[in-house]
């Protein structure tokens, strides 16, 4: 009996990247974000309230809003953002459309390796700038779910050493 084997091989297909954020306004986005952004707008508020010498609290409680919107939730969402945008390989093309230029077989679709010749990114407008913040949050969620998955791991074990759990 003779026993063949294939090697798989890897193509390298050109292909272009195109921005796949959505023109609508992406509420869906902010929504799926809000667990980490409502949790770290309950602590600035506070902070915010405590150390302000502003005597109505009301008023505190809208500029430390404003203030965590304009100031935290905008740029450190539009940053993850262009974080995991820049690096398409490692983050799975998340943010991104492959198109590739050349024709790719149904059988080999998983074994091709794009090489990307070059990137389009949709066009740059108020309404596009928050949906990119909104999905950079999205990312950062994900994010803390993973490191959160991760880091319980050791503390479970430890709370057993310790004697919790039985």
């Amino acid at each position: 009996m003779t026993e063949t084997t294939t090697k798989a091989t890897r193509r390298a297909v050109p292909a272009r990247l195109m921005e796949a954020t959505p023109s609508v306004n992406g509420i869906g986005y902010w929504l799926l974000a809000s667990p980490i952004i409502f949790y770290l707008a309950w602590l600035w508020v506070d902070i915010f309230a405590y150390y302000s010498p502003i005597p109505w609290r009301w008023l505190d409680l809208v500029l430390g809003a404003v203030i965590y919107w304009f100031f935290f939730v905008l740029p450190v969402g539009y940053a993850s953002h262009k974080l995991v945008t820049t690096f398409p390989r490692p983050f799975q093309h998340t943010g991104w459309d492959v198109q590739p230029l050349e024709a790719v077989r149904p059988a080999e679709l998983y074994t091709v390796r794009y090489v990307f010749t070059e990137r389009r990114p949709a066009p740059r407008d108020r309404q596009r700038i928050g949906l990119r913040a909104a999905q950079g949050w999205v990312y950062l969620e994900v994010a803390a779910i993973f490191v959160g998955f991760v880091v319980m791991i050791p503390l479970f074990f430890s709370a057993l050493d310790f004697g919790f759990g039985r």
